[in-house]
């Protein structure tokens, strides 16, 4: 259908009497000219008196188009299925809960099998882990090696103590490393002393030469602190310094949570995986045996989930509507997620109309109006612009432009009626208004002719 343009001036009844002017209308007879080719002198034009007034003039964009339907909804399965029937087809209203298609429910039996056996492993792991569950708790190192770092105390709450940190450090390859940059040149496996304190040197070695000139040496994990500031020494004579650092450090997290009874090692312990770091009471569940039991109630909700599906084998509208298109036919096996129809929700339509170039750039988003449908002529609905498309359609050298206009609800509209809309865009108060009738035209352009009055004055 094409849609047509139109700009109507409309003259409101609303006028102002006073500031009046008078014009005149020529006669038809006196603008006509004679059908005789000579002159009738005594011929003379008459004039027909127009008062004019002030009123309104009103700019309108009046507009045509079609009912739409403003959204497609699908509806999704909710697991993997393969259609048996379908219930409805393209244009069938449907409402909320109906029955809309059927699916093979074999599948679903099979996987509720699996899960249920599932379950049943899950809670024999449950009964072992609340086995081990004890108030009072011993965390041990899962690596051997020395501590190097222990940052808990006795007293401290084990999580709030840690604060994220690990609970333990330690040296697993029992050596320790300084990087820093020599006094005087060095070669690989050359043999150093490194000055832990003023009564502690440890024999060292340069391990790597690196890119920056400097040098890394590696010695004993048994004294050094970590960070702890150490002087290489060739003889008694210092050739750099630097702070010490675990060569293959490993960092101890736990979950345990509980009171730090007591810590059981010192730094510089030599520790194994049976060695007891610190002894803690009050300890609440570990998080192994809770993310047991989480895992146990996702398997129960999925087994209730797979039940339901089980118990209606159907796909139901989650709303009223019209069905738009059948997406899977029967036998086709649609994964979860996957769309089985699609359809416009009831009472949610747009008027889509076609606005020249000329007019456009007069419209806005939220600005109101009213519409008629030639369907429902003896009925004017409110409309809003919802949307002003930006791309154009010329045609015979005018390009119009799309504007969506959200319609006020009715039970009777219906997709693909045309209507008529009118959006106000401008208005001109104290507009001084001229029939048509009174306007004449020459080359110059429009013009009235005015009479000339004389006020007569009243005598006081």
């Amino acid at each position: 259908m094409k849609h047509k343009r139109l700009i109507i001036l409309i003259i409101l009844a609303v006028l102002l009497l006073t500031g009046s002017v008078v014009a005149v209308l020529a006669s038809t007879a006196a603008r006509s000219s004679s059908s005789s080719d000579t002159p009738d002198d005594n011929s003379s034009p008459s004039f027909q008196e127009v008062t004019l007034n002030l009123g309104t003039i009103v700019k309108n964009v009046i507009a045509t188009g079609t009912l739409r339907y403003e959204r497609q909804e699908d509806l999704r399965a909710q697991h993997q299925v393969t259609i048996k029937t379908l219930e409805v087809t393209v244009g069938d209203k449907i409402v909320e809960g109906q029955l809309l298609a059927t699916y093979d429910t074999t599948m679903i039996e099979g996987e509720i099998e699996e899960q249920q056996e599932a379950l049943s492993q899950q809670e024999a792991a449950i009964i072992q882990l609340m086995a081990q569950q004890k108030s009072e708790q011993f965390i041990k190192p899962e690596v051997a090696g020395v501590v190097k770092a222990l940052n808990l105390e006795t007293g401290q709450m084990v999580q709030a103590g840690l604060d994220g940190k690990p609970v333990v450090i330690i040296s697993t390859n029992g050596l320790m490393q300084v990087a820093f940059t020599p006094s005087q040149e060095l070669s690989l496996d050359q043999s150093v002393r490194v000055k832990i304190s003023a009564n502690t040197i440890q024999t060292g070695s340069v391990a790597r030469m690196l890119e920056d000139d400097s040098v890394l040496v590696t010695f004993p994990d048994s004294q050094a602190a970590m960070d702890q500031e150490v002087q290489v020494l060739i003889g008694n004579v210092e050739i750099g310094a630097g702070k010490a650092q675990i060569s293959l450090p490993y960092s101890l997290y736990t979950d345990v949570d509980g009171v730090v009874n007591s810590v059981q090692v010192k730094l510089n312990s030599k520790v194994t995986r049976n060695t007891s770091l610190y002894k803690v009471v009050n300890a609440g569940v570990s998080k192994e045996y809770t993310d047991a039991l989480a895992k146990r109630k996702e398997l129960e909700d999925e087994i209730s989930r797979l039940e339901r599906l089980l118990a209606q084998p159907g796909f139901q509208s989650n709303g009223e509507g019209i069905i738009s298109e059948i997406v899977a036919q029967p036998g086709a096996r649609l994964a979860e997620g996957e769309t089985l129809v699609k359809y416009y929700p009831s009472q949610a339509f747009v008027l889509d109309v076609s606005v020249d170039e000329l007019d456009i750039l007069s419209l806005k988003v939220g600005q109101e109006g009213w519409a008629k449908l030639d369907a429902l002529s003896d009925n004017m609905m409110r409309v809003v612009v919802t949307k002003i498309s930006p791309l154009g359609s010329t045609q015979s050298g005018i390009t119009n432009y799309t504007v969506s206009l959200a319609v006020q609800e009715d039970e009777r509209l219906m997709s693909g009626m045309n209507g008529t809309a009118t959006l106000t865009v401008g208005q001109a108060k104290d507009s001084v208004l001229v029939p048509l009738a009174a306007l004449m035209n020459d080359r110059q352009g429009s013009y009235v002719l005015l009479k000339d009055r004389v006020k007569k004055k009243t005598a006081a």
